[in-house]
């Protein structure tokens, strides 16, 4: 019994450790009313898929279809390919095209579970956040090798984010330990914030209020 003790540990420690071990990179393009597209690409070690999922994600056709379909999300194109990477080794690809009517529903689709997503009218334009929930059995020792990318065009200017920046488009890359916490990325873009004074609902009522008085003068004279 105590020598297959070292044993099941070591089985339970390799099945943690190969829960997430996942590549995935993900482009979105957000319209200004929230919908958009994306572009999906995540990877593994083809021997540590089992049933064609791991980590939650799916690595046949019908599953990812499954997965990342809803209400919301209409999946198009989806490629599955084995790739060499060593004369022992090969890692499953899956490519997705992705289209949403609202981010702040992604969440609707399994595969969508882990993150929270909002893009709302804000003080200074539209709030942005997409946030990657906190996964402790993903985080642990040996996990930082496996990347997580995220870029995130938008359809009007980017005033200020945490990611990094070139013009419309906002970047982040992290690894599968940043999920100890959770991962928050945000920006805010010009349009569709509060408005106020003469520049908000105001203006179109003291034109108003001016064309009837106007009216009323002509009348009168």
């Amino acid at each position: 019994m105590k020598k297959l003790l070292p044993l099941f540990l070591f089985t339970i420690l390799a099945s943690l450790l190969i829960i997430g071990c996942v590549n995935y990179d993900q482009k979105t393009e957000i319209k200004s009313d929230g919908s958009g597209t994306m572009k999906i690409h995540y990877y593994a070690n083809s021997s540590n898929i089992s049933s064609g999922e791991l980590g939650g994600f799916g690595f046949t056709e019908d599953k990812v279809r499954t997965k990342f379909s809803s209400s919301n999300t209409t999946v198009g194109d989806v490629k599955v390919e084995e790739k060499k990477d060593t004369d022992t080794t090969k890692s499953t690809h899956v490519t997705l095209d992705l289209k949403f009517k609202d981010i702040n529903k992604l969440t609707e689709a399994e595969s969508f579970k882990k993150i929270k997503a909002s893009y709302e009218k804000g003080k200074d334009g539209m709030d942005f956040k997409y946030t990657l929930l906190k996964d402790t059995a993903n985080s642990g020792f040996g996990m930082e090798k496996y990347a997580l990318t995220y870029e995130f065009e938008f359809a009007d200017e980017v005033l200020a984010t945490n990611g990094k920046q070139e013009g419309k488009k906002v970047s982040w890359s992290k690894n599968l330990t940043d999920l100890k916490n959770d991962v928050v990325m945000s920006a805010t873009i010009k349009g569709g914030g509060k408005k106020c004074g003469l520049f908000g609902i105001e203006l179109p009522i003291i034109i108003f209020a001016g064309v009837v008085l106007m009216y009323g003068y002509r009348r009168k004279k």
